[in-house]
């Protein structure tokens, strides 16, 4: 993994292709590092200018009195390779290439950002873009903006790294005028070879960065990334807005897992699984961003609301809910003492409506109780402006005293005009981020309870034991007309992965059909097995109910005479027989290959419900049992599971072992491209999980 510490902490730097010409890249760049006081070395590359903005320039690299840390390329793409190999030739590893002109551009661009990744690999290169805004980090020891931004960040502890350059600056620009600070900024561009993860890793071991945000618009090494992120998720949140959820390209699926496995599905299941936070848009991602690089985490979802207006106070209670929060159930001691402070027309209980006489000291004493009180993991505090003689400014003030040191989340909300007398430098020297309305708040709080919940879960899942891997030996694809997997391999495998099915014979006799059903009692199920017919339903290949061998050879017969007419002569019927089970909860497992995630992993409601309901959670495989068991609380239909009717309680543990083993199953069978387990069936006769149904395609033969 590229080490990043000279990119994002250089202590000198080559311009090449800075220019004095006013407005051009060049001279922007150079502008933008001054203006932030760079506290290293700078050497401008112009053979035509001795000095640019009273920097010294120097003709070549050559003439250079030191080897910098980090070399920035701003020429125009036709240069850039030359430019690269010249820094190459002089040992110079780290390199950011702001210019354009690349593989974004398709055609000749893309061939020549192929010999720029060759060359960088050539030399050993950390190689920053190209198609890139660049990079700044405001920890005061280094100082060092080399963006092209009109725009100085303001200094803080939230990193941001985007893949889109426009949005860097335009982010930066909305932020100027807020408490939102920035630790470090890095614009990734086409990540010809420095990417996302790289830039995670930097961050895990930066003491001034407390959370971490992303714009993604592509994953090029999932591995790698969620492996980074599962550690650094347990030091700080990781926050994400992914672009493009919506994919309308061709997907060609022979099984229910293939059908739903679309991007977006994968990639919801796949940063769930690496522990990033996702949000729908930057607004609300950054308002979380402030949140958590302020404030501590919750403990627990029980919140209290404090303000000086019944609206605000309804609606964020509202939000509550929505968002998975409680108001918190205030203790009687602090109602009593609550009464003792306010009005009688106040409300006492949670929401606590100070109404609009309360002045900064009533903000002081109710906050005291209410902070004290143990019942309460977390405040909204709103502040609509008062019409008594008091300011927010002014009530931030006299809070100060109750919020040092009391460990529990503050957020608060002030709905008033942004003057003087709003106090938002109190605000934030208290560490307290001001959000406009109560709905923003809570949903910033929301996150942050997520993350503390996220947190908790990966050192959980530390401690859970990873799935024993048993390597079992590959299906062998005996005929290449045709891609269906045997059931008589998916049977075989089945039981090597300790996955239960239920009760089955598989023959093409008659005879051992009875045998069968005499052994087992009925009613019993009769099916074709011949992976040659896929559609076995649609061709009127199943029968279920079947209570007497006399209706068993009536199903046999008809089954046997239309199967031929859908068989080669060479190829005898072949049947699965097996015992019906009651009623139950039908579940579904399935796998796919996916050429970049690799195996991926699906369960959720199974039989008719999988196509209608959709209800389902992804995962990249192998699992461990934790992470099945999250699976099973992501689905919709937690009501079934909690049992419904006759059918009982899923045993969740015992289930998320059987998603353990099956995710080992994929994950070790790369010949296998799709497989579906459904339904698998619950009920309150085996106290099991049940594969019912089993079906399975080998993936395409590259001989």
């Amino acid at each position: 993994m590229p080490d990043l510490e000279k990119i994002l902490r250089p202590k000198s730097i080559a311009l090449i292709g800075v220019s004095r010409k006013e407005g051009s890249l060049g001279k922007k760049f150079l502008d933008a590092i001054l203006r932030m006081n760079y506290n290293g070395k700078i050497y401008p590359i112009n053979p035509k200018a001795e000095q640019i903005s009273g920097i010294p320039c120097f003709p070549d690299l050559e003439t250079l009195p030191e080897k910098p840390d980090l070399a920035v390329v701003l020429l125009p793409s036709k240069f850039v390779l030359d430019a690269i190999k010249e820094l190459g030739e002089s040992e110079i590893k780290n390199v950011i290439v702001v210019s354009a002109g690349f593989k974004e551009i398709g055609g000749e661009g893309t061939e020549r950002e192929k010999q720029l990744v060759a060359l960088a690999n050539r030399y050993g290169m950390n190689l920053l873009g190209p198609n890139c805004m660049g990079l700044f980090n405001t920890d005061p020891s280094v100082s060092f903006n080399g963006t092209f931004s009109p725009t100085l960040p303001n200094p803080g502890h939230v990193a941001y790294i985007s893949q889109s350059g426009a949005l860097g600056v335009a982010i930066m620009e909305l932020a100027a005028d807020t408490d939102l600070g920035f630790s470090v900024f890095v614009s990734t561009g086409n990540k010809a070879i420095i990417s996302d993860h790289d830039v995670l890793e930097f961050l895990r071991h930066d003491l001034n960065t407390h959370v971490a945000t992303l714009y993604l618009e592509s994953i090029d090494d999932p591995r790698k990334f969620r492996e980074v992120c599962s550690q650094l998720v347990r030091q700080k949140p990781i926050l994400a807005v992914k672009a493009g959820r919506t994919d309308s390209g061709k997907r060609a699926a022979s099984s229910h897992t293939g059908a739903l496995a679309n991007p977006e599905y994968i990639m919801k299941g796949f940063l769930k699984q690496s522990g990033v936070i996702r949000f729908d848009t930057l607004e609300e991602m950054f308002d979380a961003a402030r949140a958590l690089a302020a404030q501590p985490l919750p403990k627990g979802p029980n919140v209290a609301v404090v303000t000086n207006a019944g609206g605000p106070g309804i609606l964020a209670s509202d939000a509550l809910e929505q968002h998975g929060l409680k108001l918190a159930q205030l203790e009687d001691s602090t109602v009593q003492k609550l009464k003792a402070i306010l009005p009688e027309e106040a409300a006492c209980s949670n929401p606590v409506d100070m109404i609009a006489s309360a002045d900064h000291d009533t903000y002081h004493d109710v906050m005291e109780f209410v902070l004290h009180d143990f019942n309460v993991d977390a405040v909204i505090l709103i502040i609509v402006k008062p019409p008594v003689d008091t300011t927010p400014a002014l009530i931030a003030e006299n809070l100060e005293p109750a919020i040092r040191n009391c460990g529990k989340t503050i957020l608060p909300v002030l709905m008033a005009q942004r003057d003087e007398s709003a106090g938002i430098d109190v605000f934030k020297r208290l560490n307290l981020p001001v959000f406009s309305y109560p709905e923003s708040a809570v949903k910033a709080l929301s996150k942050m309870w997520q993350y503390h919940q996220t947190q908790q879960r990966f050192f959980k899942a530390v401690a859970t034991a990873k799935p024993t891997q048993l390597h079992s030996e590959p299906l062998i694809q005996t005929d290449s007309t045709h891609s269906q997997v045997p059931v008589k391999d998916i049977m075989s495998l089945l039981d090597e992965y300790k996955i239960p099915v239920v009760e089955y014979a598989l023959t093409p006799d008659i005879n051992e059909m009875i045998e069968f059903m005499n052994q087992h009692s009925a009613p019993v199920v009769l099916k074709i097995a011949n992976e040659r017919i896929i559609h076995k339903t649609d061709e009127g290949l199943v029968q279920l109910n079947i209570g007497s061998a006399e209706e068993l050879k009536a199903a046999f017969d008809k089954m046997k005479k239309r199967a031929r007419k859908l068989l080669p002569d060479s190829e005898q019927p072949l049947f699965l027989i097996q015992k019906q089970l009651k009623t139950g909860l039908e579940l579904a497992l399935g796998g796919k290959r996916d050429p970049l995630f690799g195996s991926i992993l699906m369960m959720g409601l199974g039989g008719i419900f999988i196509e209608v309901l959709k209800d389902v959670s992804f995962r990249i495989a192998p699992v461990n049992a934790y992470e099945a068991e999250e699976m099973l609380k992501e689905l919709k239909s937690q009501a079934l599971l909690n049992g419904f009717r006759n059918i009982p309680p899923l045993d969740r543990h015992k289930f998320a072992q059987l998603i353990q083993h099956f995710s080992l199953l994929i994950s070790e069978h790369p010949e296998i491209s799709e497989i579906d387990l459904n339904p698998i069936i619950w009920t309150a006769d085996t106290m099991s999980a049940l594969v019912v149904d089993a079906r399975a395609t080998f993936a395409e033969r590259r001989d």
